[in-house]
C-alpha cells in the first residue's frame, strides 16, 4: 500500500564538479544551500573517492538494528542517487555516523562503492574525500530542484533501544 504521494515538476538542473579533497555529503550540503534547494533529487554522483565512510548493516544478521559505519581508503570509484528535503529536527543516530541538523538540508543518498573487486551500497554519510589526480577535479554530482512537493525530516517520539534518540522518519506533503 502506498502511505504517501505528491507531484512535483522539476524547476532547475544543477551541475556540479567537487574540488579535490572536498567532503561528498559537505560538497552537496553547500550547493543546496547556495541554490536554495528545500526539497529536490540527487540524479548522479560519479567520480572517485579517496577515502569513503558509509552507513550500512555490518552484518547480514544485523538488518533490523540501527546501521553502522564502515571506511576504507584507496582509488575508490562511486555513483550515487537520493532524496533532498528540510531537516525539522536534529537527529544524531547512535553509533551509525549519521547526523542531521534541525535547519539543514536533509539528503538521503545511497552510495555505491567498488573496493578491490567488491561493491557496497550504504547511506552517504560525512568522511566521503574526494579523489583527484588532475588539478581541477572530475567528481560531477547532477542535482534537480523540484517545486510542488516538500520532503521533511522529523525525528519520531517514539524511542526503542536499538533507536534511543528516536526514528527519523520522511514527511511528504503536497503544496
Amino acid at each position: 500500500m502506498v502511505d504517501a504521494i505528491a507531484r512535483a515538476k522539476i524547476t532547475d538542473v544543477i551541475y556540479a564538479q567537487l574540488s579535490k579533497d572536498e567532503d561528498l555529503l559537505n560538497g552537496i550540503m553547500e550547493i543546496c544551500k547556495r541554490e536554495s534547494i528545500k526539497t529536490g533529487l540527487v540524479l548522479n554522483i560519479v567520480g572517485g573517492l579517496k577515502k569513503a565512510r558509509l552507513s550500512m548493516p555490518i552484518k547480514p544478521q544485523a538488518a533490523e538494528l540501527p546501521p553502522k559505519f564502515r571506511e576504507w581508503e584507496g582509488g575508490i570509484p562511486c555513483s550515487g542517487v537520493g532524496v533532498i528535503g528540510q531537516t525539522l529536527e536534529t537527529y544524531i543516530g547512535s553509533g551509525t555516523g549519521t547526523v542531521y541538523r534541525a535547519g539543514e538540508p536533509y539528503l538521503h543518498v545511497h552510495l555505491t562503492i567498488t573496493v578491490a573487486g567488491e561493491t557496497f551500497m550504504g547511506h552517504l554519510i560525512e568522511g566521503c574525500i574526494v579523489r583527484s589526480l588532475h588539478k581541477q577535479s572530475h567528481f560531477t554530482i547532477v542535482l534537480a530542484k523540484v517545486e510542488g512537493a516538500i520532503l521533511n525530516c522529523k525525528v519520531s517520539e517514539e524511542k526503542t533501544e536499538k533507536y534511543p534518540n528516536g526514528i527519523p522518519i520522511n514527511e511528504l506533503l503536497q503544496l
